[in-house]
Parts: structure tokens; C-alpha cells; sequence
């Protein structure tokens, strides 16, 4: 009944505000700006043009440093682990975060390279547990740099990002950059990015934090009481279509790939060496995993691309 009560007192909060700003009264003047001119009014301020700072897990991303450890990568879990048969052999001193000016790992997000690629996708794509160079967003510029020919690869990635993430970071930056490419790694279907009352933005995923309070935990319920099959296709298809439709009018090419894509890869190299290829954190996927890929992005790019002829540069 809590979970009840919770959304009857939502309702009555929703209809008092319609009766107030709508059958009664008028909208709030952010609302009544936005009505006459859309286009020139700001309505959320995570819809704002250019590159955000980067959020990881809904906390701000450190900047213009080099970390050691981060997030679910962290020395008190690598000391507990048990020795797998791996691919590569992590320590606790080789593997390096480097954080740009705005906390994203990669160049920063301006497009004055010979070629410039932008990238966003989900901790997979961020590369959790792997060093700096290892993440297949690195190995794509070392394989596309010549020396004639120089290359930005921009990687908006961060962990636990949902498709709204992805879609809005790529639609936001495009406003103020122009890539020559855009790669959208999509992430699991059941995500969310969701904004509470309070103004804050979520990145919702297949748990609840366990110092969340009654009312937030509410909140969760409600949401994911919400995401079925259906939702996930409909959700999707709407992120695909926005970017899409966003790099189609820019004349940008855009690629994409999908986590699921990484972890067939992941199954290809098993069954091929017998080894398990993991990141440090033995959760995200290893450097052999992230080097295959950066082959197959290379390929799809110099195959697919129609917009120009800077695919010939790679």
C-alpha cells in the first residue's frame, strides 16, 4: 500500500499543478516562452547545446587528472579476487584513468584534427578496468593515426549510461561540434535517464542504491514497474531515430554498435584461445576484446561511410 499511496499523492500533485498553470491560471513564463518560441528558449538544462561534464553513476566525473583505480575497479575488490585463466595479467600499477578538462577518457571534445571521430557509449566503451591505451576507443585512433594525417577520437562514454544518455550527450555535442563521424554504442534496452522532482537526473539500470531513502526507492519501483519489451522497443527506436535523423541532416555518418556486440565478441575469442579475456575488475570485458572491436569499427567505417571522403583518410 506505501507504493500506492505514493502515486495517489503524485497525481493530486500533477492535477493541482494543471488546474494552477493551465485550466485556471497560466503556465509558468519558462513555459509560456518555450510555447512562442521554441526554438530560442531553454527548458531543461540537460538539453543544453555543446559538451556536458561528464557524470559517472549520477556523481561528477573527476577532471584533468590520472586515477589508479575508479568506481567498481577499485584496489579492495582486485585483492579479493580469485586467479582466473586471463588473457592479460593486471597488477595494481598497470592500468591508468586518465581524465580530460571535461572528465571524459580521450582527446578534448573539439574537432581540430584531420579526422574527427565522436564517440558515446556505456562503460563498456568508457573501458572499466582497462588501461588508458587497452579501450577500443584508443586503439581506434593509434590504427587510423598516419603521419600525414592527424585524428581526435572524442569519447563522451561513461559507465552505467542509458540510450537516452547516449542519444542526448551525441545530439547536445553536435550542436556545437562537427565530427566527421559519429559511433553510438547503444547499452541494454531496460536502462533509463530519468529527472525526480528535485531537478536531478538519473541513470537508471537494473538496481536500486542501497542509500537511497523510502521516497526514492518508491520512485525506482514506479519507473521500472513500467519497462517491459514493448517499452524497451519503443524507447530505443526513439533514440535511434532522433540521432539518426540529427547526423542525417548534418550529413555526419553514423555507426553504432551494441554492448551485445562486445560480448560475442568476447565469446569468439574464448572459444578461439580458451582463455577469458576481462578487464582488471573481471566484469568488463579485456583488451583483446576492445582490440577486436577497434578492428571492426575501422572496417564498418571504410565500408558503410557515404558523407564525404574522410573514410579514404583511415
Amino acid at each position: 500500500m506505501h507504493l500506492l499511496d505514493s502515486i495517489k499523492k503524485a497525481i493530486s500533485k500533477i492535477e493541482a499543478s494543471l488546474k494552477q498553470h493551465y485550466w485556471h491560471g497560466e503556465p509558468p513564463q519558462q513555459w509560456q516562452d518555450f510555447f512562442d518560441d521554441p526554438n530560442n528558449t531553454e527548458l531543461s538544462p540537460y538539453w543544453t547545446p555543446g559538451v556536458k561534464n561528464a557524470t559517472h553513476v549520477n556523481q561528477e566525473a573527476p577532471k584533468n587528472t590520472t586515477l589508479k583505480w575508479y568506481g567498481i575497479d577499485n584496489e579492495k575488490t582486485f585483492k579479493n579476487q580469485k586467479e582466473i585463466n586471463a588473457t592479460f595479467k593486471f597488477t595494481e600499477d598497470n592500468v591508468n584513468y586518465t581524465f580530460n578538462s571535461c572528465g571524459y577518457r580521450g582527446d578534448e571534445p573539439v574537432c581540430d584534427a584531420d579526422v574527427n571521430i565522436l564517440v558515446c557509449g556505456d562503460s563498456h566503451s568508457f573501458g572499466v578496468g582497462l588501461d588508458d591505451e587497452q579501450v577500443w576507443t584508443s586503439r581506434l585512433k593509434t590504427m587510423c593515426q598516419k603521419e600525414d594525417k592527424t585524428v581526435n577520437v572524442i569519447n563522451l562514454s561513461t559507465p552505467g549510461a542509458s540510450n537516452d544518455h547516449i542519444t542526448r550527450v551525441l545530439v547536445c555535442a553536435l550542436q556545437t561540434i562537427r565530427p566527421d563521424f559519429v559511433l553510438a554504442q547503444y547499452t541494454y534496452p531496460d536502462r533509463r535517464e530519468v529527472v525526480w522532482d528535485n531537478g536531478i537526473l538519473w541513470q537508471l539500470n537494473a538496481m536500486i542504491p542501497d542509500y537511497v531513502q523510502q521516497q526514492a526507492i518508491d520512485k525506482f519501483q514506479s519507473w521500472f514497474g513500467t519497462i517491459n519489451d514493448h517499452d524497451n522497443a519503443y524507447n530505443t527506436s526513439k533514440n535511434h531515430m532522433l540521432l539518426k535523423s540529427v547526423c542525417e541532416a548534418m550529413q555526419i555518418d553514423l555507426h553504432t554498435w551494441h554492448a551485445w556486440h562486445l560480448h560475442r565478441y568476447n565469446r569468439y575469442l574464448f572459444d578461439l584461445i580458451s582463455k577469458r579475456d576481462l578487464a582488471r575488475d573481471q566484469k568488463h570485458f579485456g583488451p583483446s576484446t576492445h582490440a577486436l572491436m577497434a578492428q571492426k569499427v575501422v572496417t564498418r567505417i571504410k565500408k558503410y561511410s557515404k558523407h564525404g571522403n574522410k573514410y579514404r583518410d583511415l
